[in-house]
């Protein structure tokens, strides 16, 4: 009788030894693949991006003068400060540019800035004309720099950027008298400056784009100087102060804001992430 109760424990045992075993293979064999591939925007996620090498970035400017550039209560031209120095009388202007971006290194953060620039800035541009006169200014600019794009290889990119420029100016003014208006040129002057930019690039293919930014612009940091003309329908730039003082000088700033906006087109961006 133990025996045979022995021997039926025993095969008891051996059956559930078996059983566990079993199980244990089972789950091990289980299919884990999945049944379905993930949809587009979700694989968009997963796959790496790859940043632009170049981008060419065409923009327009609103200009808003700063400083020594606004004219008396930063709207009318009023000729006695004009003539005496103290500012150079305009207030409101506007420009474009032409911007290549290379990117320095694989991932596209940091990119070389190359930069031709025309802004115009007049007494008169958005504000009514004064009774005193008017005068306009002509800024042909070149640039070179750097910038920082903190998501170079995804759909929205913001920068920010400062750049050395290099500059040509000149204009023209017209001082009302009691009779016949008299007319003034300016002649041209190499200035440089520095340029601070920020803004962001939407891309929406991997060819095109638009910009969206903000820049300050200081166009006289060196190379200030003030020379009286031999012609008296004629003035150098003059903005810089000298004793004695001669017509049109001071020490004034070439300062001002710039709100952009325009088109990116970029080469050899790839596989952008998500937003």
């Amino acid at each position: 009788m133990i025996l045979k109760l022995h021997t039926a424990l025993f095969i008891f045992i051996i059956l559930l030894a078996l059983t566990f075993s079993e199980r244990s293979a089972a789950q091990e064999t289980i299919d884990t693949s999945y049944s379905m591939i993930a949809p587009p925007s979700v694989q968009k996620l997963i796959v790496h991006g790859k940043a632009p090498v170049v981008t060419l970035q065409l923009s327009g400017f609103y200009n808003v003068g700063l400083l020594d550039l606004a004219a008396k209560d930063n709207t009318n031209f009023n000729k006695n400060d004009f003539v005496e120095g103290r500012n150079f009388g305009t207030r409101y202007g506007y420009g474009v540019g032409i911007m290549g971006k290379i990117a320095l290194h694989k991932e596209g953060n940091m990119r070389l800035t190359i930069s031709s620039l025309y802004n115009r800035m007049e007494s008169n541009f958005i504000v009514g004309g004064s009774p005193d006169g008017k005068v306009g200014y002509n800024v042909f600019s070149w640039g070179l720099g750097v910038e920082d794009n903190f998501l170079p290889d995804r759909y929205f990119k913001p920068y920010v950027g400062v750049e050395f420029i290099t500059s040509l100016i000149n204009g023209s003014a017209v001082l009302a008298t009691d009779s016949t208006d008299f007319n003034l040129d300016i002649n041209s002057a190499v200035r440089l400056g520095f340029g601070l930019n920020m803004g962001f690039e939407y891309a929406v293919s991997n060819d095109f784009g638009f910009n969206l930014g903000m820049k300050l612009t200081h166009v006289n940091v060196l190379l200030r100087d003030s020379k009286e003309s031999l012609n008296l329908n004629q003035t150098n730039l003059n903005d810089q102060y000298v004793v004695p003082q001669i017509p049109y000088s001071g020490w004034k700033q070439f300062f001002f804001v710039s709100f952009s906006g325009g088109v990116n087109f970029y080469f050899g961006m790839k596989n952008k992430k998500g937003f």
